[in-house]
């Protein structure tokens, strides 16, 4: 997160209210959506027209039925303008989501009773972000959006679309590295990743340090040369060259190396287009390997993401790659109206 500007000394009036709702608890009428039809039902207007499909997306199938839910609302008027906005949490559930790796939600209206818009700028989600669902069939998302008018009451209409990925779907969405120490250290090499436009290289603490050396000396003779060839005091910047040089080798890694454990395995991954949508880890017979956590730096074109794990894996691992395609991703529409305001 970026971190926030200064403060005023004194902080202006701020006011929250917060709207709760236990477990799955009505405040709008549930939208069920059907394939067949492509609208979304509910109990209050008219059947909304669906949104249009995604061109990436494919359309959903008969049995792909998503409804919606709204949970906790938080809304923070404030005269200042730190800490503004408004939080709508929001509930999916379908059985769809049991096979789930991924969601986006996209909102397209965002309207209280008063008529102002709510869109800002943080409530468009770029990109897929992962789901762990476990076989659960419900996940939850959260909306941020701008302040309503002060005498607003409800929010007359919250829709858009909700994008899921199920790589089950498509097994071109799946790419399995085996045998991960045979592959450490090396640009990863699949048909299916080159594709998608991902550049990806695993590290082990060990690996990293060996390269990290020996590149460190090479970039200090490099620039011991150039700064004689320029004449003396050129050479007073040498600490903050030769960090930025290893950053330019190693991206986010070199910034994050301090956090790289014995047991950690670091990914180096370029993927201009967000296709990459999450890892998993198995060992020779499929049997899940699970982490201790996952840290990420960086954003965008270009991350890092260190794993860290309770045991060095063994040599048979294998990670999955799970890369967003069209068939393995669907799309529906959804429509929430009258939800009340704190």
């Amino acid at each position: 997160m970026k971190t926030r500007e200064k403060l005023d000394r004194f902080p202006k009036r701020i006011h929250l209210k917060v709207i709760s709702f236990a477990g799955l608890v009505l405040v709008a009428a549930p939208v069920l959506f059907s394939a067949a039809t492509g609208a979304a039902q509910t109990r209050r207007p008219p059947k909304a027209q669906p949104a249009p499909q995604a061109k990436d997306s494919r359309p959903p199938a008969a049995n792909d039925k998503v409804g919606v839910l709204v949970g906790d609302v938080k809304d923070s008027r404030t005269t200042g303008t730190f800490f503004a906005g408004m939080e709508v949490e929001l509930k999916i559930v379908g059985d769809v989501l049991a096979d789930a790796k991924g969601m986006r939600l996209s909102v397209e209206v965002a309207v209280d009773d008063l008529g102002r818009n709510l869109v800002g700028e943080k409530t468009e989600s770029g990109e897929f972000k992962e789901v762990d669902s476990s076989g659960k069939t419900s996940a939850s998302a959260k909306v941020e959006l701008k302040n309503p008018v002060r005498q607003a009451t409800a929010i007359r209409e919250l829709s858009g679309s909700i994008e899921l990925f199920t790589p089950r779907k498509d097994p071109d969405s799946t790419v399995t590295v085996n045998n991960l120490t045979r592959n450490l250290g090396v640009p990863i090499s699949s048909p299916a990743l080159k594709a998608a436009g991902i550049e990806l290289v695993m590290w082990n603490k060990e690996q990293f340090e060996a390269r990290k050396k020996a590149e460190e000396e090479k970039l200090k003779k490099e620039m011991a040369a150039k700064s004689k060839k320029e004449g003396e005091g050129q050479g007073e910047d040498l600490g903050e060259s030769l960090a930025s040089g290893l950053q330019k080798l190693f991206g986010g890694l070199f910034s994050s190396f301090a956090q790289m454990e014995e047991n950690s395995l670091a990914f180096q991954i370029t993927d201009p287009q967000s296709r990459l949508v999450g890892m998993e880890f198995e060992d020779r017979l499929g049997k899940p390997i699970s982490n201790n956590g996952r840290m990420t730096i960086g954003g965008g074109k270009e991350k890092t993401t260190i794993y860290e794990f309770r045991e060095k894996l063994p040599e048979t691992a294998r990670v999955r790659l799970l890369v967003l395609t069209p068939k393995a991703t669907i799309k529906v529409p959804f429509k929430i109206t009258d939800v009340p305001l704190p």
